[in-house]
């Protein structure tokens, strides 16, 4: 054997033993990925929830007033345009079911 062959045959042997080392290192460090864990039911885990109730609490520190709104002025009637339409749409309506069918 010559020496170009025998420094091929050490990057070989130096590369699958890389590899292997890493499958190793990747399995026992891994954190996420594929879990082996069986999921819980979407059920069980509401009926969890339900179990752990929140209590309300209430701040008595805050005071509500009234509000005076005798200075205000009104100064529209109404926001926007206000369009009256004409269309009949029982014909569109009449359209779409039998379109569903």
């Amino acid at each position: 054997m010559s020496n170009n062959e025998i420094i091929i045959l050490i990057l070989v042997a130096f590369n699958i033993n890389s590899l292997i080392v890493g499958c190793f290192l990747g399995r026992y460090f891994s954190s996420s990925g594929v879990s082996y864990n069986k999921p819980q039911s979407f059920f069980k885990q509401n009926q969890q929830d339900k179990a752990v109730t929140n209590h309300l609490s209430i701040d008595d520190k805050k005071v509500v007033v009234d509000i005076k709104t005798d200075g205000l002025e009104k100064k529209y009637d109404s926001l926007g345009d206000v369009k009256q339409s004409k269309d009949n749409i029982s014909n569109s309506i009449n359209k779409l079911k039998n379109l569903k069918r």
